[in-house]
């Protein structure tokens, strides 16, 4: 027996229900938002209740951050195997956008723009780091599918993110598709 006094078993059955709980976490969170929400109603939301979340948690900075750790994790698998499937450069990223762009993924953009939003101020909290992770995480994959250097993809990451923050303001489909392939035009020039 672990000298924590749990069992293998028990262990293995708290991993499974962390890990079941962000993921119900993670869904509320690109619906709703963490911003504004207590503990009582985002246990209640998921299916659980204020002292669980503590217990897997430890606090709700520390339920944030881990939701926060998670959605870039889940955001980063789901970049990784869009430009997978492409050998890179313009190609990879017209795939990487229609992701990006799709509305059935406006939810997790939006909660993605809450909490930049929310780390450029929050710089000890719960939103510390978000952002500037985000932005180390995404450089290399952009930087390795366009084979560029570090400013390029960080033009291309600016520019992707620009665009879809105007597109979940504006909702202006047709203008921000035509600026994304003025982009990815200008790129294939450069190259």
């Amino acid at each position: 027996m672990p000298a924590t006094g749990k069992t293998d078993t028990s262990t293995a059955q708290d991993s499974r229900r962390r890990a079941e709980l962000l993921s119900r976490l993670l869904e509320y969170s690109t619906t709703h938002g963490l911003s504004e929400v207590s503990l009582r109603p985002l246990a209640a939301a998921v299916g659980s209740s204020p002292r669980m979340l503590l217990y897997f948690f430890g606090s709700k900075e520390g339920l944030v951050r881990e939701v926060h750790r998670n959605a870039r994790q889940v955001q980063l698998e789901l970049l990784s195997r869009q430009l997978e499937q492409h050998s890179g450069g313009p190609a990879a990223l017209r795939v990487l956008w229609e992701w990006l762009s799709d509305p059935a993924h406006h939810n997790m953009v939006r909660f993605f723009f809450e909490s930049y939003a929310r780390s450029l101020h929050d710089r000890d909290g719960a939103w510390s780091g978000f952002g500037e992770s985000s932005v180390s995480e995404w450089l290399p994959h952009i930087q390795e599918v366009l084979d560029s250097s570090e400013a390029e993809a960080t033009l291309v990451l600016a520019g992707l993110r620009g665009l879809l923050l105007d597109l979940m303001a504006t909702g202006d489909t047709a203008r921000v598709d035509a600026a994304f392939e003025e982009l990815v035009t200008r790129l294939a020039v450069g190259a």
